[in-house]
């Protein structure tokens, strides 16, 4: 009678014995943080995968969850870009429809998003331009007739300059390329004038009474600019996504 008993407390003690150790295990997977009173981390279990995400700018690469419940990888930005649009990693490129992030300009002919106000690549050489100045590539409406169609400014391989004096008018003028595209209208010029910012940053200057009506600066993603002479003159800038533009200037 006494074995049997002795027997039974023996097997209460193991099997009360065997209750604590999987309670302390329990405890123990919950990775509690004593000091601050609640579970470390939401990452799962030690070594399953975590990251390979990008989510409002932020890329996490793949990685693994560690024992204090946090994924081994660790997320950075993607600088000018947005997140691509798996929402898996930064985009790569950028079009004009988009890629890059809020305040960032798309140079479309190198597919690269730049920080507004950021400088493109140095500049070429002036080559076949009808005039060289402050390595700008200027061309001069300066002829009656001369400028009375579509234009395009070609700033693809260094900044271009569009003079007009008593030209210009009532003609669009497409900046192409990531350089500066400049329009400079004189007295009595670009009445009419739609100047598009195609890729670059645009800059258009109307001196006296140059620009006096319906004068129209569409400015897309791009860095756009412009100024009155006198103040004689409504420019009418549309600003599209462009992260520096007012809706209306030269009142």
């Amino acid at each position: 009678m006494r074995a049997r008993a002795a027997r039974g407390a023996l097997a209460l003690i193991a099997s009360l014995s065997a209750a604590g150790c999987q309670l302390v295990a329990g405890i123990d997977a919950m990775n509690v943080d004593q000091s601050a009173g609640g579970v470390v981390g939401d990452c799962g279990p030690v070594g399953a995968r975590c990251g390979g995400t990008c989510e409002d700018g932020t890329y996490t690469p793949p990685g693994t969850c560690r024992d204090d419940g946090t994924c081994s990888a660790e997320p950075r930005g993607c600088g000018p870009y947005a997140c691509d649009s798996s929402g898996t990693a930064c985009a790569a490129s950028c079009s004009v429809f988009g890629g890059c992030a809020d305040g960032a300009v798309c140079d479309t002919m190198s597919a690269t998003c730049m920080a507004c106000g950021a400088s493109p690549p140095d500049p070429a050489p002036c080559d076949g331009c009808e005039e060289c100045r402050g390595g700008k590539c200027i061309t001069r409406c300066d002829t009656e007739g001369e400028c009375v169609r579509d234009w395009m400014l070609d700033a693809r391989e260094q900044p271009a300059r569009l003079e007009c004096n008593d030209q210009c008018n009532n003609m669009s003028v497409v900046c192409i390329g990531p350089h500066p595209c400049e329009v400079v209208c004189g007295d009595g010029g670009c009445q009419g004038l739609l100047m598009r910012c195609h890729d670059g940053p645009c800059y258009l200057e109307c001196s006296r009474s140059g620009c006096a009506s319906n004068v129209e600066l569409q400015c897309g993603t791009n860095i756009c600019a412009a100024a009155c002479i006198l103040e004689t003159t409504i420019i009418v800038q549309e600003c599209g996504s462009s992260c520096s533009c007012m809706s209306q200037v030269c009142q």
